[in-house]
């Protein structure tokens, strides 16, 4: 029998130029040293500074809410997205929606699965 370390996961805490999807959350690969933590993002292994990064031990099953500034480059990419101020990041298949503020869970329209909104917790 192997001792497994449990797998962690991470999502960013703002907005940078790391290439990472705000509100996603990326497998650990390694959280070993101080200040970098390296994240699987889409199989390629990227080390991310470990001051803007969330690290949970369980896999998050609700939706990450997103909220931007008008002022944020970034907010003018959602905006090319069609994405609003406020949308939403799937825990299964880090797709994107709009929320509505009542919303209290949403169907993703890319893996067609059904979570609750983490309003408690927005990135």
């Amino acid at each position: 029998m192997t001792n497994r370390t449990p797998r962690q996961w991470g999502r960013l805490k703002r907005a940078g130029g790391h290439g990472l999807r705000r509100g996603a959350w990326y497998p650990v690969l390694d959280e070993s040293q101080q200040d970098v933590v390296t994240l699987d993002v889409n199989r390629q292994s990227v080390a991310v500074d470990r001051s803007i990064i969330e690290l949970t031990s369980d896999k998050p099953h609700k939706w990450s809410v997103v909220r931007w500034s008008h002022r944020e480059d970034e907010a003018k990419l959602a905006a090319q997205a069609n994405l609003g101020p406020t949308y939403g990041v799937c825990p299964n298949c880090r797709g994107r929606a709009n929320l509505n503020a009542t919303d209290t869970q949403r169907k993703c329209q890319v893996c067609e699965l059904l979570f609750e909104i983490d309003w408690g917790s927005s990135c």
